[in-house]
C-alpha cells in the first residue's frame, strides 16, 4: 500500500503514439481521479496505516467514512462508474484498496 503505488496507478495514462483530444477522456474520469486520490490519502491510509501521534483511531475512522459514503455516493451514477472501474483495471487486484472499492461498486449495483 504505498502512496507511490497510488499516485502512479491514478496518473492518466494516454495512449503511446497518440495525442489525446478534447473529450477522449470523459470528465468524470479525471473528477473521479482526484476524488479517489483525496480518498486514499485522506481517508485510506491513515485509517490502515494510522500514526497514533496524529490523529486518534476514532477520528480517522470518522474521516474514512465520510470519504467513503461521498465516494459512494459518486459512483451511484454509471458515467463515475465506469470511471472507477476504467481507473481500477490499472491497479494490482491484489491490493486492500482495489478489493475495497470494487466492494463499493458491488455495493452500490445490489442496493
Amino acid at each position: 500500500m504505498s502512496m507511490t503505488y497510488m499516485t502512479m496507478s491514478i496518473a492518466p495514462r494516454p495512449p503511446v503514439g497518440k495525442t489525446l483530444q478534447h473529450g477522449d477522456v470523459p470528465e468524470e474520469e479525471f473528477e473521479i481521479r482526484e476524488i479517489l486520490t483525496c480518498w486514499y490519502q485522506a481517508g485510506f491510509v491513515p485509517f490502515i496505516e494510522g500514526n497514533p501521534e496524529q490523529i486518534s483511531f476514532w477520528d480517522r475512522v470518522d474521516e474514512f467514512k465520510r470519504l467513503t459514503k461521498t465516494l459512494a455516493l459518486l459512483i451511484r451514477c454509471r458515467a463515475y462508474q465506469s470511471a472507477v472501474k476504467r481507473i481500477t483495471s490499472q491497479w494490482q487486484s491484489e491490493s486492500l484498496e482495489f478489493r475495497y472499492i470494487h466492494y463499493l461498486l458491488y455495493k452500490v449495483r445490489h442496493v
